[in-house]
């Protein structure tokens, strides 16, 4: 009596072809759980990013309204010097050396209050210029923390529909093994006709899976 096989090679292929395609699909599936925590991993970042730049955004403007406000001490404590000195001109004797003492105590503050902001800020028109301290604060942190959260979250996407479309080549080829199982319940030209219908589906989600993979779709 002839081997099954040899009398029936449509089962001994089919089975081969449901172990390669059943390989393929659970590499695809990994592939596709991998490009999935990716871009939750790139989601992370992502808001990450978003609360470093929240926070450095705060402390930034928390640091320049204080310079603001010694700066605005010391054009209060200038104008007092500066009011005082024109008054001098008209006095003598016990008010001049009051009016002398107050100054000196005015220009004291003025020392001081100057030491409490960085000068770069201040111009010509009595104004502090607290967003260009705030810009150069945001610029300095960034050189050493994350505050660009656009680029992770753009990769997310990239890598989410990469997971999608995996999962889509997966589906293509479980479709292909569900017509593969059930070559053997049929007879005749419809057995090949399910035995070609199953490679055919199960090529292609191996091929859109594949194109997916190298970045081709």
């Amino acid at each position: 009596m002839a081997d099954q096989d040899e009398k029936d090679p449509i089962e001994h292929w089919t089975a081969i072809l449901i172990a390669i395609v059943t390989v393929i699909a659970a590499v695809v599936a990994w592939r596709a759980s991998v490009a999935a925590d990716g871009a939750g991993d790139e989601d992370y970042d992502g808001l990450r990013a978003v609360v470093n730049v929240q926070e450095v955004q705060t402390l930034g403007t928390v640091e320049a309204y204080q310079h603001a406000q010694a700066y605005a001490n010391y054009r209060r404590y200038s104008e007092i010097s500066y009011s005082i000195g024109e008054e001098l001109k008209g006095t003598t004797g016990a008010k001049q050396k009051e009016l002398q003492e107050q100054q000196s105590e005015a220009d004291a503050m003025v020392d001081s209050k100057l030491k409490m902001f960085p000068n770069k800020f201040m111009d010509r028109n009595e104004k502090y210029h607290t967003d260009s301290e705030v810009g150069e604060y945001v610029a300095a942190e960034a050189k050493t923390r994350d505050l660009d959260p656009d680029p992770h979250f753009k990769q997310a996407e990239v890598l989410r529909a990469k997971a999608e479309n995996l999962l889509l080549g997966v589906v293509f080829m479980s479709l292909g093994l569900v017509c593969l199982t059930l070559v053997e319940t049929f007879e005749g030209g419809a057995r090949k006709g399910m035995l070609l219908l199953g490679v055919l589906l199960s090529l292609a989600g191996i091929v859109y899976s594949f194109l997916i993979e190298g970045g081709k779709l």
